[in-house]
């Protein structure tokens, strides 16, 4: 297949499956934890492995990949395999309305196991995008998905502010979208991975953290900032739907704030963070990210006004739109072609680690103390990101 149909065939299809990624995407951000609390009135362990469950696909990507090697499955085709997995996990919480632990396995399943197709998606991205396009190529995708979840959020928050009952209907979307999903990574041409892959998944890839010290550093970077955003992130749709703090809103404004103000800040900038993600260097780009992030953690938490939260949240989607982009795309820049997809496991498993620990931080210690505290220990690993970051923004200086 010629290259220019290659690139063709990929965005399109990368964009037909960020529609699909964009109604996913609102279950995590937004109704999981909204029908938890409003429906089913649950703790702060099973909210907390609800916010963390794409931890499962996350650590899983570390063993997929040499598996998918060995199958010798083109990468494409074994993540849209992966999609028909996270489509029976939503048509099993479909079937919840008085099960509590129905509904906990079924969207756990069905929101966690798509990460499992991370590293390979950046494997064929990385295949089929030109090196001096990829960046504006994957922000366009970018675009599609925040659009797909503003429209998506409104639609469903408004859904569910009629009937709470209602909700399976609303996770059979959620079903149908991973069916998109699956069928539109069919069509993307791909190959099969290196045979070097196959090797012991552990042994082979975490390997990577000794043998590259520029890698390793900008893993324990990414921990800690990961870290510092996710306790914080755990908290944000509870914060203001759990009668147990002051706000208490409705569906319709608590998905205004949490996935319709993030996803028009990130749809806005998406295609500048693609601008620099291609232009820039990369650790001064991260530290920028790092310190919109932080922004954003202060003023949702912090003040006691609805319309800084809003801003917060707004500087929440800010951040996510570059985040996202240097998240699925950062190994291409440190990597050797035939390592990405190691490369790129290692990262999505200790990515796992952190959003497997972070909700039960959260939570436990917002249940223990208060938010302030959560933010203080948002707060001090952010800052340490940046401290474990400063050596390589000085060499590059």
């Amino acid at each position: 297949m010629p290259e220019s149909r290659i690139v063709r065939t990929t965005f399109v299809a990368e964009a037909v499956r960020a529609v699909a990624a964009g109604i996913q995407e609102t279950a995590l951000a937004t109704f999981a934890i909204l029908i938890a609390v409003r429906h089913f009135g649950m703790g702060p362990a099973p909210k907390a492995v609800l916010v963390g469950c794409m931890a499962i696909g996350l650590l899983a990507g570390l063993f997929v990949v040499p598996l998918v090697a060995r199958l010798r499955l083109r990468t494409s085709q074994a993540a849209g395999g992966i999609q028909l997995l996270s489509m029976l996990g939503f048509l099993l919480a479909a079937g919840s309305l008085q099960s509590e632990w129905l509904y906990l396995v079924g969207m756990s399943l069905g929101m966690g196991v798509i990460a499992m197709a991370i590293p390979l998606q950046t494997h064929y991205l990385r295949e089929n995008f030109p090196e001096h396009q990829r960046g504006r190529l994957f922000s366009l995708s970018i675009l599609v998905r925040a659009l797909s979840a503003i429209l998506f959020s409104w639609l469903i928050a408004a859904y569910l502010d009629r009937e709470m009952t209602d909700f399976p209907h609303v996770i059979l979307l959620f079903a149908g979208s991973s069916a998109l999903a699956a069928v539109s990574q069919f069509f993307i041409p791909s190959t099969q991975l290196d045979a070097a892959v196959r090797k012991p998944p552990v042994a082979q890839s975490i390997v990577w953290l000794r043998r590259d010290a520029v890698f390793g550093r900008v893993i324990a970077a990414a921990m800690a900032m990961g870290l510092g955003v996710l306790i914080a992130n755990a908290m944000r749709v509870d914060y203001l739907a759990n009668p147990d703090y002051a706000w208490q809103l409705d569906a319709k404004t608590v998905a205004l704030i949490t996935g319709v103000i993030p996803s028009v800040t990130r749809l806005a900038s998406t295609f500048f963070w693609g601008w620099l993600f291609d232009r820039m260097d990369f650790f001064r780009l991260r530290a920028i990210i790092n310190a919109v992030f932080f922004a954003g953690i202060l003023l949702y938490f912090l003040p006691s006004q609805i319309v800084m939260i809003a801003v917060g949240s707004a500087l929440f989607g800010l951040a996510r739109g570059g985040g996202e982009i240097l998240w699925n795309l950062w190994v291409t820049k440190l990597a050797a072609p035939a390592n990405i997809a190691s490369y790129m496991s290692v990262h999505t498993f200790m990515t796992g680690i952190r959003m497997a620990l972070a909700p039960f931080i959260g939570f436990y210690i917002a249940q223990a103390m208060d938010l302030s505290a959560v933010v203080a220990v948002s707060s001090f690993f952010v800052i340490l990101s940046f401290v474990i970051l400063w050596p390589l923004l000085v060499k590059k200086g």
